[in-house]
Order: structure tokens, then sequence, then C-alpha cells
């Protein structure tokens, strides 16, 4: 009787050591490409992210500085005007001309004032949106901080002016006929303005006149400061970005 043989069945080829090797390593070299593809892709959004944040930035000083010098002159027109109102003798307003002469004097100079508003656009997107982490140049970083910085101490004074203000009303409304206005632009110099002969109201006038003209001057010695800085600030940057 015979005997047949079952053929061997093929068994499965055992891949090698280095195959496992190379299949890791091809693995691993694809993880890493495309990590460092995503990388070398935000480096370059964020960087055109930091180039948009940095011109917007020059525009907003520039704005600034245009402000700023505007605001500076009135100020000092405001001051100028303030001294010449306080230089009127007391004695003499029994004069219609003279008290006619320090209520145009009040009227120009006493009630109002021009505040500073900085163009904020883009420090808010830098505060917001996480902006300032993508200013590399840490000197620049310290220098627009340093910018907010002044910003945030002229709005101090520019309160203690709003309150000067508001105090050199109320004074002047106790010894003028504010709602006489109408009638004294018609005839000025010749209209009587005072409601009152009180010393007492009208040297509390006087004080707070000098007041208010030492807070205008505070707040524009501080403008100027604020200019200088934002001017060197724009030349600064420029320079360290190579911007024309």
């Amino acid at each position: 009787m015979e005997v047949h043989h079952h053929p061997e069945l093929p068994h499965g080829k055992k891949k090698r050591f280095k195959e496992y090797v190379l299949e890791f390593l091809m693995i691993f070299l694809a993880v890493t490409m495309g990590f460092i593809a995503e990388n070398v892709r935000e480096h370059i959004s964020d960087h055109s992210k930091e180039k948009e944040y940095i011109t917007g930035m020059i525009k907003d000083l520039a704005i600034d500085t245009a402000n700023l010098k505007t605001i500076i002159n009135y100020n000092k027109k405001q001051e100028k005007g303030i001294d010449s109102l306080r230089i009127i003798p007391k004695e003499k307003l029994t004069d219609i001309k003279v008290q006619d002469s320090l209520y145009s004097y009040a009227r120009n100079y006493l009630f109002g004032f021009n505040p500073f508003k900085n163009d904020d656009v883009t420090l808010i997107q830098l505060r917001n949106a996480g902006g300032y982490r993508l200013i590399r140049n840490k000197k620049v970083l310290d220098s627009i901080a340093g910018y907010e910085s002044k910003i945030n101490i002229s709005d101090i004074q520019l309160n203690y002016l709003y309150a000067s203000l508001t105090k050199s009303i109320d004074a002047a409304s106790a010894i003028f006929d504010l709602n006489g206005y109408e009638k004294f632009k018609s005839n000025p110099l010749t209209t009587p303005v005072l409601i009152t002969t009180d010393k007492e109201k009208i040297n509390t006038f006087y004080n707070q006149s000098w007041l208010m003209s030492i807070a205008v001057r505070n707040y524009g010695h501080m403008l100027e400061d604020q200019l200088k800085y934002a001017t060197h600030t724009i030349k600064y940057i420029k320079a360290q970005y190579d911007i024309e």
C-alpha cells in the first residue's frame, strides 16, 4: 500500500529586526516632518501677525502724535487765558468793563478743555488677542508697554482736570449770571454780569481759577512727555524692524 505524504505548507516569513526598525523610522520621520511643517506654518503665521501689529502700532502712534500736538497747543492757550483772568484786579470788579472782561475770560477758558484720547485699536488687539506674545523683540515690547503706561498716568491727571473743571464752573456760577450770556454777547463790556460782591465767593472763584490753571499746566506737561515718548517709539520700532 502506498503512503502519500502531504506536502508541507509554507509558513509565514518572519520579518527581520531591521525591517521593524526601518518601519519605525519611517513612521517617526513622517510624524516629525508633519510636526515641523506645522511649526513652520505657525511661525510664518505668527511672523505675519507680528508685522501686522507692528505696522498698526506705528500708524496709531502717528495719529496720536498729531492729536497730541493739537491738544498741547490748545492747553497752552487755555493756560495763558486763565493766567490773564487771574491778574484782573478784584478791587476793580465794580467797574462793569472789568467784570465783563473777567466773565469773558471765564467763559472762554474755565468752562471746558480738550482731553486727549489715544488711538488704541492696536493696543486693544494686543491685549485681547494675546498679541503681546507675538512681539519677539523684547525691547520693542517694553517700549509699547511703556507708552501704554504713560497713557494711564495722563488719564489720572485728566480725572483731576475734570474735577477741577466742575469746581471752576460751580465757583463761577456763584458769582456770575450765566443765564445772561446772550445779553452779554450782544453788548460786551457794558452788561453787568456779577450777581454778588461777596468777597469770600469771589476769592473762591479766583482760587479755583488758580487750581484750574495748575491742572491744565500739569496735564499739558504730561502730554508733552507722552509726545516725546511716542515720537521716539515710532523711530525706534521702525529701526528695529527695518521699516522706512
